[in-house]
């Protein structure tokens, strides 16, 4: 049987490989359905489209929205939806910009802290959109010797706590699922855990969302079992994917992993 994995990134946005090296991967590790999603940007998938072709993976067209409900920071994956749709591509090029003059104005912050990072360098880190974002910022600190690992970066320098950190400038969830529909596609929320909030939840099921990230790879069974009983509670379609970046232990979690065979049905019975 041939795998399924709905919430991949490449370096498009905070990936390490290129489309054409996570399809490699992907037809090495037997994946016969995949979506690129990458952040706030559909490069990637069109990068893909014709090398998926060639290697008969189906790819479903993808991108994973950054948005804010109640100030916190949420995702939605959004699929199926019309690439060419001039609303989608208008939000997503603010959402880019925005990302882009926030993590100049924390390179600008850590300066008056006497961190003087070199913004070239950065960018050229951050592949080929300048998709900037804090694991950026975090790899020029550990790499110019102000701090051991990520964890360090962000507790000192990049976390919500921190003096150089800034805000993120998103639009709304409400309103992005709006544009999703507008644009044909499906809305689903992305790793419900890491929103730690139910209530979070339950908001956005109000505003009209079509699923839920049930079966992330990084999920525990207890977690998976929680958010499929949501899921199925609220008339939900359920998906699942291996979020896969490219670090560490992900190369592995990517090769191993598989969403069950139907989530691609109900994703299927959601397609406008």
């Amino acid at each position: 049987m041939k795998k399924i994995d709905l919430h991949i990134h490449t370096n498009f946005s905070d990936g390490i490989y290129s489309p054409r090296e996570v399809l490699e991967l992907a037809k090495e590790s037997n994946h016969g359905v995949i979506s690129i999603t990458d952040h706030d940007n559909l490069g990637g998938y069109r990068n893909a489209i014709e090398i998926a072709k060639e290697m008969d993976i189906e790819l479903i067209p993808g991108v994973e929205i950054s948005c804010l409900h109640k100030n916190k920071d949420v995702h939605i994956l959004a699929y199926y939806l019309d690439i060419e749709n001039k609303e989608i591509n208008d939000i997503l090029k603010v959402i880019y910009d925005n990302r882009f003059h926030r993590a100049n104005s924390m390179i600008d912050k850590l300066k008056e802290q006497g961190i003087d990072l070199d913004r070239e360098q950065i960018y050229q880190r951050s592949g080929e959109n300048n998709y900037l974002g804090r694991p950026h910022l975090a790899w020029a600190l550990i790499e110019n010797g102000y701090c051991k690992n990520k964890y360090e970066a962000f507790e000192k320098y990049l976390g919500e706590h921190c003096y150089t950190y800034v805000p993120k400038t998103s639009p709304s969830v409400e309103e992005i699922i709006k544009v999703i529909r507008n644009a044909g596609g499906i809305s689903v929320i992305a790793h419900p855990f890491t929103l730690r909030n139910d209530e979070l939840i339950y908001d956005i099921i109000k505003f009209g969302i079509d699923g839920m990230e049930v079966f992330y790879a990084k999920s525990n069974d207890e977690t998976v079992l929680h958010y499929n009983e949501i899921a199925q509670n609220n008339m939900l379609i359920r998906t699942g994917g291996s979020d896969f970046h490219g670090e560490g232990l992900d190369l592995e979690i990517f090769k191993n992993y598989s969403a069950p065979e139907f989530v691609l049905e109900e994703l299927n019975s959601k397609r406008r």
